[in-house]
């Protein structure tokens, strides 16, 4: 088996934590190895995982590869945990939707099923394109795991009796879905119904809520629906596929905070806190 480092520009909560994996330029001593691997995920951070590879290439004689979704390469399948804490996995790759602000379809293709391994996060881009069959393989799978997460984001309108017969004996501590426009709301207000009978809540079911940082009414209003659904919201900023970080301004990034943050969602619908005072 390789001995492969992997380096990353910046370290988040889904990064590995293996004594191969190093975030930025290389230290004073470095393990054996057989291969290097520089792993971009976010596109502004491409012209430094370029001057990461240079810097590592003269720290070894071996391969220094550089790549991952912020290269556009092709994504083939999924080594658990190369990339990603191994508690975190793809049971299948790819989607079929073509959503204009998703670079999913451009980077996996269409939906196609994997092996399944271990694991309790399950990090699919739309898990419920997938058969029946692969679907009640991974529940097996689960039936062993804690604190179960469907973190990719499950489609509304494919969210059916078969999935939810599935998932009401697992130990689930997290549902992800999603609801990007106002169109989006009717389905996804249904999806939330189908699991409230079921026994889930908003401690539960968590969604997020695409904003184009253009209309803070018109985003506030479907972030209250889909609390008032029964779902936690979680706001995302929209950030386009270019090497330029998009950027937005303090009063959106504090608004969009606010709209991430169960405490304070909560005290908002419950008791009125205002979200348009920026003073902090």
């Amino acid at each position: 088996m390789k001995r492969i480092i992997r380096v990353f520009p910046e370290r988040t909560s889904y990064t590995p934590d293996d004594d191969y994996v190093f975030i930025g330029m290389p230290p004073f001593i470095i393990p054996e190895h057989d291969e290097i691997h520089i792993s971009c995920a976010f596109s502004w951070d491409k012209q430094y995982a370029a001057e990461l590879a240079f810097q590592w290439e003269g720290r070894t004689n071996k391969p220094v590869k550089l790549g991952g979704p912020a290269f556009g390469g092709p994504v083939e399948g999924f080594t658990q945990g190369l990339y990603l804490k191994s508690n975190i996995i793809f049971t299948t790759r790819g989607c079929n939707n073509n959503c204009p602000w998703c670079i999913v379809p451009s980077l996996e293709g269409r939906i196609r099923e994997l092996p399944i391994c271990q694991g309790s996060i399950i990090q699919d881009n739309n898990f419920l394109q997938a058969s029946k069959v692969h679907k009640d393989k991974v529940f097996e799978m689960l039936r062993s795991q804690k604190q179960i997460c469907f973190k990719g984001g499950l489609q509304a309108d494919l969210l059916d009796d078969h999935f939810i017969n599935g998932i009401t004996s697992l130990r689930i501590q997290e549902l992800w879905l999603a609801c990007d426009t106002d169109n989006s709301l009717p389905k996804f207000k249904k999806a939330c119904r189908k699991l409230a009978k079921a026994g889930f809540n908003r401690n539960k079911i968590y969604c997020y809520a695409l904003s184009y940082g253009k209309n803070m009414d018109a985003d506030e209003a479907r972030c209250r629906q889909i609390w008032e659904a029964g779902a936690m919201p979680f706001m995302q900023l929209f950030r386009d596929f270019t090497d330029e970080k998009t950027e937005y301004s303090k009063e959106w990034n504090a608004f969009q905070r606010s709209w991430s943050r169960p405490a304070a969602i909560n005290a908002h619908m419950t008791r009125g806190t205002d979200f348009r005072n920026y003073g902090t």
